[in-house]
């Protein structure tokens, strides 16, 4: 596949060509020598792989693509021996051998930025003797050759953290280079399903692993299983939970309480042999086997605790307990809704407009179920890209928050946040009544709506003024008819700052750099559709989706920015086939 052309002057590509980003790349390469001296607490004898930065030709196909993938590029250009500091805090001088862990580090960044779907087709590759030569050169393996296992437990052992870290030194070496720019950003949520089925509770804790029975539950299910019931179960054993669920089904007109299954049971025929699981369970409950029905034990969550105390499990407790529910718009049906049992994946993205170019530069991770609103600004901090006065950013609905407003706003940012209507009554007699309508324009008191006479920036107020649009004859008998502009109002940010702003809702302006925000959702489709080539990970727990979300998020970095360039450089004319 060839090459793309950029519809840009050749002046303005002429800074972003291969051979500057090359000069830059060995500042940076200097420059983290310089900063990252943390001595790793291992021996180096005592590695199964020895990572060593070595600048490497670049040669390129007929395509222009660079011979290799862009892992080649990627290590040909950087020297990754710097993550070894990063990730020397999270090991000790105990324990057996280890690979080191920018080798490991640089295997799981070329996974992602090849494009592999897997690490199973990864490790394969690793292994062949041709296909996995250059990684292996790159990652200074030799003999012993790291295995999806080995992978595994990096990451586990590591988690997302260091990749931050590592995040922050590209998003500033693109920052410096020029790729990044601070003046426009757009932050959007993805949720992820975890590897997990969700059974049915929303609000399952820690707890629900193990609970004591008192005598009153041992009494309704023995009763119960007296009676002929399949399957025991009692009201959940915690009394908030019950409190919340009974609340939510009043609202549906059916008050319930939620129950919790401990067993099942399938009853046998009358003179059928107890089973030795059936005689357990009567002991457990204080039954006497010969006085109940014979039955046997299809599955159950009791056992013995100490001192003689039974201990029930809850059977709606899945197997990702950090996983929790989320809701999105489902991509078949656009007025449905689809719930998702897994994680969110919030994501910023920087738009260059000069260049047309978008870059993720932050990922955060939380439960399905987070308030985005309530992390944003947590999240922002994240980023190495600096508040700046007059950057704007571009959030949905989700983030309409009083905080956020003001807070970005105390940073000198503009926030363009979709308006939350929460049920809001926006008929004209209520609005009228309000005295502004849904974009924050005050009406006259004769009722017609006013109009922005500009934005102090100063007060951080906006003027609105009537600009005497009525007859001569109602001027004459209106109160404010003989000022110039009429009726005026000044509205203030911090008395309405979900409404007010440098830019007006509601106007053309607005409307465009709201449209930015598309961007952010465009991070997040690349992640899927490329990234991840279009499959679900198999992944639970937090940690291992913070890491996903980490890595993927600074490969898509790594790979939108180096695809720029190498067209940048096409464009300009100085790619040759064979080398740079």
């Amino acid at each position: 596949m060839a090459r793309n052309r950029l519809e840009i002057s050749k002046t303005a590509l002429s800074p972003f060509s291969l051979e500057e980003l090359v000069k830059k790349a060995e500042e940076l390469n200097r420059e983290n020598q310089k900063t990252y001296t943390t001595t790793f607490p291992k021996a180096p004898g005592r590695l199964l792989s020895h990572y060593r930065f070595e600048p490497r030709p670049i040669r390129f196909t007929c395509e222009g693509e660079v011979e290799g993938g862009l892992s080649h590029l990627l290590g040909s250009l950087f020297d990754f021996s710097f993550t070894r500091s990063i990730f020397a805090p999270l090991y000790s001088k105990e324990g057996g051998h280890c690979f080191d862990p920018a080798s490991l580090f640089f295997l799981e960044l070329a996974s992602k930025v090849d494009g592999y779907p897997d690490y199973a087709s990864f490790c394969k590759d690793l292994r062949q003797e041709e296909k996995g030569r250059s990684y292996r050169l790159l990652a200074g393996i030799e003999d012993s050759i790291p295995g999806e296992d080995d992978l595994c437990h990096f990451r586990y052992r590591v988690g997302s953290g260091p990749i931050d870290s590592t995040m922050d030194v590209f998003v500033r070496f693109l920052l410096e280079f020029g790729l990044i720019r601070p003046e426009l950003m757009a932050t959007d949520g993805q949720l992820e399903p975890s590897n997990s089925r969700y059974r049915g509770c929303a609000h399952f804790c820690s707890e629900c692993e193990g609970f004591p029975l008192t005598e009153a539950h041992r009494k309704i299910l023995s009763d119960q299983i007296c009676s002929g019931a399949k399957r025991l179960q009692i009201t959940c054993p915690f009394p908030e939970v019950v409190e919340k669920v009974r609340k939510a089904t009043e609202k549906k007109g059916n008050s319930v309480e939620p129950k919790v299954a401990l067993l099942e049971i399938e009853h046998l025929a009358e003179g059928t042999p107890q089973t030795t699981a059936a005689q357990k369970l009567a002991k457990l409950l204080s039954l006497d086997p010969d006085q109940i029905p014979p039955f046997k034990i299809k599955w159950f969550h009791i056992k013995d605790g100490p001192d003689g105390v039974l201990v029930g499990r809850c059977s709606k407790v899945p197997s990702d307990p950090e996983a929790r529910v989320g809701y999105h718009i489902d991509t078949q049906d656009p007025q449905k809704k689809e719930r998702v049992f897994g994680y969110l994946q919030q994501r910023t993205t920087t738009i260059n407009v000069n260049l047309g170019l978008e870059l993720p530069v932050a990922n955060s991770t939380h439960p399905a179920n987070a308030d985005e609103g309530n992390e944003l600004f947590s999240h922002r901090t994240k980023a190495a890209v600096p508040f700046v006065d007059g950057q704007v950013h571009c959030l949905d609905s989700g983030h309409d928050q009083t905080d956020n407003y003001l807070k970005l706003a105390q940073h000198g940012v503009i926030p363009l946040i979709d308006y939350n209507r929460r049920r809001e009554n926006h008929s004209p007699e209520a609005l009228l009544k309000r005295g502004y309508d849904q974009f924050g324009t005050p009406y006259a008191p004769c009722g017609r709506l006013c109009r922005s006479n500009g934005y102090d920036y100063a007060s951080e107020s906006r003027q609105y003024v009537c600009g005497l649009p009525c007859p001569e004859d109602e001027r004459m008998s209106c109160p404010h008819g003989q000022k110039a502009m009429g009726y005026c109002r000044r509205m203030s940010f911090f008395e309405y700052p979900r409404l007010i702003g440098p830019l007006q809702r509601g106007t053309e302006g607005w409307r465009f750099f709201y449209g930015i925000r598309t961007a952010s959702e465009r991070t997040n489709s690349y992640d899927q559709e490329v990234i991840e080539k279009g499959r679900k990970q198999k992944l639970r727990g937090l940690k291992a989706f913070s890491f996903s979300g980490a890595i993927r998020t600074l490969a898509h970095l790594l790979v939108r920015a180096l695809d720029f360039v190498l067209n940048a450089t096409h464009t300009l004319g100085r790619l040759n086939p064979l080398r740079i």
